[in-house]
């Protein structure tokens, strides 16, 4: 199944795509796609039964949200790309350690949705990743049962303001990472059964059209199932908690100072089985 949000803002209604990339409604099936719903495999069994030809159309062209109402954390994986880590001149982490960080929940928004130019925004970076959807709450989970915790995967832009990142004194992540529209997410959570690698997606990411990055997931260096494990060693994980496997080489500084983000420039990113977003970076409303 492809699990979607739809609608305005505060106002989204569940969906499912068809095998035409319609959406259907089934909000009188499930009243929402939040952390209980994704959790309750009779509610995921029921809508996996439904003949979605049977069910109302909505509109093309109608927004989409994220495919998830307040997740309750979302955590994002760093280093885990063989070739970045190569091309930044990083030195690989310890065997079986990451690097892990939270990016607050407040920072997601809609596949489609502007990315925001904030007034202390100075080098905004891209990063396409591939994210895990957790389905099922577990923690200290063993590495041969952690693809029973997952729900599924969607597509993840981890938007990061470089120069709070990195350059402002601090060794933490969180003032570059949790700006407003700093986590587009979706368009759809796709399941793990329709996903037969999750090992093997082609990834790619253009600005104004210009192929910026092209990966394929095998470049991670930690799967799927080491992430989850790894990361319920240290706190528990709940249905709709999101997982951000990390991106590869291609970022915005890897392509010279003046490539850094800026209004009125196009975002495209496409992960090959789960979906493609579109964004265009806006100045911060005021």
């Amino acid at each position: 199944m492809k699990l979607l949000r739809y609608g305005q803002p505060g106002e989204e209604k569940p969906g499912l795509l068809d095998g035409q990339g319609r959406i259907r409604d089934v909000s009188k099936h499930v009243h929402d796609y939040c952390p209980s719903t994704l959790g309750d495999k009779y509610v995921l069994n029921q809508l996996s039964t439904l003949v979605l030809e049977t069910l109302p159309i909505v509109e093309a062209g109608t927004r989409l949200g994220p495919p998830i109402s307040a997740p309750g954390k979302l955590v994002c994986v760093g280093f885990n790309s063989a070739l970045h880590t190569e091309q930044l001149g990083v030195s690989p982490f310890p065997e079986g350690e990451m690097l892990i960080f939270l990016k607050a929940t407040s920072a997601i928004c809609g596949p489609h949705d502007p990315i925001y130019y904030t007034r202390l925004t100075k080098k905004l970076d891209w990063e396409a990743e591939l994210a895990i959807v957790i389905g099922k709450e577990g923690k200290y989970i063993n590495k041969s049962d952690a693809r029973d915790h997952i729900l599924g995967y969607t597509c993840m832009n981890d938007l990061s303001e470089r120069y709070l990142q990195f350059e402002v004194g601090d060794s933490q992540f969180t003032k570059g990472k949790c700006f407003d529209h700093g986590a587009p997410l979706g368009p759809y959570i796709v399941t793990k059964e329709e996903v037969e690698n999750p090992g093997a997606l082609e990834v790619n990411l253009w600005v104004n059209q210009n192929l910026r990055q092209a990966f394929n997931t095998k470049d991670y260096i930690h799967q799927d199932v080491d992430i989850v494990s790894y990361i319920s060693q240290f706190f528990t994980l709940y249905p709709g908690d999101i997982i951000s496997m990390g991106s590869a080489p291609g970022n915005a500084e890897f392509w010279g100072e003046s490539e850094f983000l800026k209004p009125g420039d196009e975002v495209s990113l496409s992960i090959l089985g789960i979906g493609t977003q579109k964004q265009k970076v806006i100045l911060e409303p005021s």
